[in-house]
């Protein structure tokens, strides 16, 4: 079977790019914390809040320009990139912590390469309801590691927003690209 055009020429290299992002995030989940917690401390928090908040639409107007120069969506990515930019500056806007807001930094290239390594795979649509499920299972080993970890804790809140990157991430796969 031929896949179709992606990042990887071969299913077994994309896999061993899943596997090595998600070792990255699991292996820097002390380190990024604290990273987090220390830049907090000195600069405070609506400096970081301001800073992520900064960096998100950045990232996403980047995104916005790219699609909308190379890729040229029909009219319907158009209405998704603006539901997508939407829905993050809503998701956003509720997370009182902006640490919160990093998972959209981790989970969404991490989306990209577990959907383009199930392509080899995956003929239909199934290909997005299996990304999305391995996608959120990854972010319930993230939390089960940070469960075990001393002054971290498993966080409900954190799944959400894992699985919401990369629903975000998958709309915009499946209606821009």
């Amino acid at each position: 079977m031929k896949a179709r055009r992606g990042i990887f020429t071969s299913e077994r290299y994309a896999w061993v790019a899943v596997a090595l992002y998600t070792l990255l995030l699991y292996s820097t989940l002390t380190v990024a914390f604290d990273l987090y917690v220390s830049v907090y401390d000195r600069v405070g928090r609506a400096a970081v809040s301001q800073w992520m908040n900064m960096s998100l639409a950045g990232t996403g107007a980047l995104l916005a320009m790219i699609a909308i120069i190379w890729i040229r969506p029909k009219a319907s990515g158009y209405l998704a990139l603006l539901l997508i930019g939407l829905s993050v500056a809503f998701c956003v806007s509720h997370l009182p912590i902006p640490a919160k807001r990093f998972h959209f930094f981790q989970y969404a290239p991490l989306t990209v390469l577990v959907f383009d390594s199930l392509r080899f795979r995956c003929k239909d649509r199934g290909i997005y309801v299996c990304s999305m499920a391995l996608v959120a299972l990854i972010g319930l080993g993230d939390e089960t590691i940070q469960w075990m970890l001393p002054d971290r804790h498993f966080g409900s809140l954190d799944l959400v927003i894992n699985s919401a990157a990369g629903l975000l991430t998958l709309v915009f796969i499946g209606f821009v690209l």
